[in-house]
């Protein structure tokens, strides 16, 4: 065995290890624990039989094995033995020696816990963040509308094209800052929800990046077809995911490689949302391979004017937070050096499915 049990079992990682046919070799007593299942029992089974995530792991896995690299999954659901399910997230990393090449698993809790010290702080600076946001928002809007009143003067009396189309240049740049010290002053917004599927609104991002941008960006997408309706507006949904991906075009500047966006949706299990706990959820991830949020943001990048290199406004997430909030629902954000995950659970109820059922029968 080229592997220290000894050592291994007394880790409090929770380590699973593959062979290149995907069999498992080995898990040591944190995995055992965490998996529901003894070592004995799982070694030299196929690693679907272990934990399973979705269909098409398999393929995934191999790929880890063919191009040496690693996977990362950031809060998703993972299927066990006797219809048991958790939500975890986990890594897969290559490995590879004289004698052996396979996978080594590592799996985390979904969150890591957070004192109620910790958790009090970030409320407090994110209402004082969100006072001061709309305190400052209220003192631009009375200079902004002389501004634009002058400029809308100027334009009426001024013959001289050039300096007319000055003057319109700054009634439109009135007028957008207009619009967003509104969304700042009050971050809500008005909802036309109907039941659509989610993945349409997906499918709009690659023609948004053609619109926007003359660069190179890889789309992969990894739908579950069982997701139901979702009830929502599709036009501030649709903002959302647009938003972010602004926020992953500005972050691929900084990689010499092709960006790379991946858009996953599954259906949750067991979630709780803003405080509520869910039989089911819509999960959707929005990952990049950019380079990630800094440290020192990234419990903070929902909150407004928080900006940075990789995030392109400061006002584009606190908008995404406030859209999702009013949907009822959450938004997380994981990142490191490879890449950035939001992660947005929308609640799904008896309601989505029967809608589901009743638009399937009018088309069948």
């Amino acid at each position: 065995m080229i592997f220290s049990e000894e050592i291994l079992n007394e880790l409090s990682a929770k380590l699973l290890i593959v062979d290149e046919k995907l069999n498992v070799v080995f898990l040591n007593k944190s995995a055992e624990d965490y998996l529901c299942i003894l070592k004995d029992e799982a070694k030299g089974k196929d690693i679907s039989k272990v934990f399973k995530e979705k269909i098409d792991n398999k393929i995934e896995f191999s790929e880890i094995i063919e191009k040496k690299k690693i996977l990362k999954r950031h809060i998703t659901t993972i299927f066990l033995n006797d219809n048991l399910r958790k939500r975890a997230s986990f890594s897969a990393s290559f490995f590879s020696n004289d004698d052996f090449k396979g996978i080594i698993f590592e799996f985390f809790d979904k969150i890591k816990p957070k004192s109620m010290a910790e958790k009090m702080k970030k409320r407090t600076a994110a209402s004082i963040t969100q006072a001061f946001s709309r305190g400052l928002a209220h003192e631009i809007k009375n200079p902004l509308s002389g501004i634009r009143g002058a400029a809308q003067l100027l334009s009426q009396k001024i013959e001289d094209p050039q300096k007319k189309k000055l003057a319109n240049i700054i009634l439109k740049e009135s007028d957008r800052l207009t619009d967003i010290v509104n969304k700042v002053s009050d971050n809500t917004f008005k909802l036309d929800q109907s039941f659509q599927n989610i993945h349409t609104i997906l499918e709009k991002i690659p023609a948004f990046i053609k619109n926007i941008k003359n660069q190179e960006v890889k789309i992969v997408k990894d739908y579950d077809p069982s997701l139901p309706l979702i009830e929502l507006d599709s036009s501030l949904i649709s903002q959302v995911f647009f938003n972010l991906t602004t926020n992953s075009l500005e972050a691929f500047k900084k990689i010499n490689s092709i960006g790379k966006i991946t858009l996953r949706s599954r259906v949750a299990y067991e979630v709780y949302i803003n405080n509520k706990k869910f039989k089911t959820a819509c999960q959707v991830d929005f990952i990049d391979n950019g380079p990630g949020i800094p440290d020192n943001i990234i419990d903070s990048v929902f909150f407004p004017l928080v900006s940075s290199k990789e995030i392109a406004s400061g006002l584009g997430l606190s908008i995404v937070k406030g859209i999702i909030n009013q949907h009822g629902g959450s938004i997380d954000c994981f990142s490191d050096d490879a890449g950035t995950t939001f992660t947005i659970l929308l609640p799904i109820t008896s309601t989505n499915f029967e809608k589901t059922n009743l638009k399937q029968n009018l088309n069948g």
